[in-house]
């Protein structure tokens, strides 16, 4: 790592938040600290918090339906299912692959590289024919020109793609390349590393010392050999067990408990550190000490929905545009992940949602009983008004000889 970074120096490539041409590195050129380890991604998995927030934005986000509109928003827009980039998105990616294992895969290699890449193939004449991702560390982006070259390695083959034909959904960078969280994380990660290690080792052996055996007599080379024998045999395999001391032997204990060494202190705080570089409130994946479900939990959702799945949706989907809609097509085409598809997981949103939609005319009865997988009703397609469900095109027309005698208008 250290060689990639000083030929990445030396050659001009620029730092990851240069702006150069030839190879896009998305490391840091300068490491805060000099003698920390390196994290592949395999690596800091196995650390819970890291695995945790990866895999609880990947389901979340696995969870949004992609469609595919055609049409204008002032001018009304619709799903159009008969098209390739529809049945891409929504249906099938590829031949092994789901839609959600699809957004998943992206999604771990947008959070943890800090870049997402999906190979377009194509047919004959140029249409999209399947999405595969790509492994980010088997990806190099190269810019030549002013226009992105992407180079994959793949089986010891090298294949070189046209920035055309690879969706690349990027983080925060120098408008290439993302910065890879990892890389970038790496204090924090060796931290949590260290402190895992320290753990293992310290319940491992009975997070305590044996115990101190005093004596006011001075003990001969035979003598002392003779004490150890006797305790070592009175004590368990494991440690524990009850000694028995004669002869002015006073037997003291030692105990060095997890909270005098800080260690349940720096473990807990490498949680919310962790959870800090993932935008993930710590109670979402299941921290002790913080505020649990019930208790302003609704805030904490609301504010990972609107501060951390918002964001990565809508890059995601402008990169998805950037290459499956042609340019002279986006003022016809979009493509958008529908978010609130997290509604369906609270029942009473959802029936507020869905009541204000209605009782205000923005959705049809039937509309909504679709949203609910339930069959169309009579007269349910009517926009209605608020108060006494009135169709739209009835408003402002006077009561029949059955209402009202001044002939007033019907009100909202």
């Amino acid at each position: 790592m250290i060689v990639k970074r000083l030929i990445n120096w030396v050659s001009g490539w620029g730092g990851p938040l240069g702006f150069a041409s030839g190879q896009q590195i998305s490391i840091p050129t300068e490491p805060i600290f000099s003698d920390l380890k390196e994290i592949e991604a395999s690596k800091a998995l196995q650390i819970s918090t890291i695995f945790a927030c990866t895999e609880l934005l990947a389901n979340t986000m696995s969870t949004f339906p992609i469609f595919l509109y055609k049409g204008t928003k002032d001018k009304g827009r619709q799903p159009d299912r008969s098209n390739i980039v529809f049945t891409l998105l929504h249906d099938k990616p590829n031949d092994w692959m789901t839609p959600s294992e699809f957004v998943s895969a992206m999604v771990i290699n947008r959070l943890l590289k800090g870049n997402a890449y999906a190979l377009i193939q194509r047919d004959s004449s140029g249409e999209p024919i399947a999405l595969v991702p790509l492994p980010a560390e088997q990806v190099e982006c190269t810019v030549i020109g002013n226009k992105e070259t992407y180079i994959h390695y793949l089986d010891g083959q090298v294949n070189v793609y046209d920035g055309e034909n690879i969706i690349h959904w990027k983080g925060i960078g120098n408008g290439y390349i993302g910065l890879s969280k990892l890389n970038f994380m790496s204090a924090t990660a060796n931290e949590a590393v260290n402190a895992q290690s320290n753990a293992t080792r310290f319940f491992g052996t009975n997070s305590k010392p044996t115990g101190v055996l005093c004596t006011d007599q001075k003990l001969g080379k035979e003598q002392f050999e003779e004490v150890l024998k006797r305790f070592s045999g009175m004590a368990r395999g494991d440690g524990s067990g009850l000694f028995l001391v004669d002869r002015g032997f006073k037997y003291s204990a030692m105990s060095l408990s997890p909270q005098d060494a800080q260690l349940l202190e720096t473990r807990k705080y490498n949680v919310e550190e962790i959870c800090r570089w993932f935008g993930v409130p710590p109670v979402l994946i299941g921290a002790s000490g913080v505020t649990t479900w019930g208790s302003g939990i609704a805030e904490i959702v609301s504010g990972f929905h609107k501060f951390t799945l918002a964001p990565l949706c809508t890059q995601f989907q402008q990169a998805l545009m950037r290459r499956l809609i042609p340019l002279d097509e986006r003022g016809e085409y979009t493509i958008e992940l529908k978010i609130d598809a997290l509604l369906r997981s609270n029942p009473q949103e959802r029936a507020q949602y869905y009541a204000q939609m209605a009782q205000n005319g923005m959705m049809t009865r039937n509309e909504v009983r679709g949203l609910e997988n339930l069959p169309p009703h009579g007269g349910g397609d009517e926009l209605t008004a608020q108060s006494n469900l009135v169709p739209l095109s009835k408003l402002g027309q006077t009561q029949s000889a059955s209402g009202s005698a001044d002939g007033s208008l019907i009100r909202q």
